[in-house]
């Protein structure tokens, strides 16, 4: 992962966002839940507080991710990315994520925790 330069408000706040994201995958916060045997593939990125969905390859749109920073700044055009998505690139281009092989009959379940979680973790 290449740490981004710069001494304006913004690359400070990118270098801050980098640092989080390097973290993160260091921590193996990075996570691959492999659903079979559809092969269905959900990305998650540990948090503050909860794990976060994130789609960071897209085959269609753009990326995603649920956490509120994503919601109100990148959205916002206010940052290009949150740190979950960095992380998620991060880890998928070095190969330093960790794959969970589940049951496609758990993905109902898996997806109803995950989500409980995130809006817990909202309100």
């Amino acid at each position: 992962m290449a740490r981004p330069e710069g001494s304006s408000a913004n690359a400070r706040n990118d270098i801050k966002r980098w640092d989080k994201a390097k973290k993160v995958v260091e921590d193996e916060g990075v996570k691959l839940n492999r659903f079979l045997p559809s092969g269905r593939s959900i990305w998650t990125v540990t948090g503050h507080g909860c794990d976060y969905l994130v789609d960071c390859t897209p085959t269609e749109g753009k990326p995603y991710c649920s956490c509120d920073d994503f919601h109100f700044r990148v959205l916002g055009g206010k940052v290009a990315e949150c740190y979950h998505l960095v992380a998620a690139k991060g880890a998928i281009a070095e190969e330093m994520y960790t794959v969970f092989e589940r049951k496609d009959e758990e993905l109902g379940i898996f997806m109803q925790s995950l989500l409980s979680d995130i809006f817990t973790h909202i309100s």
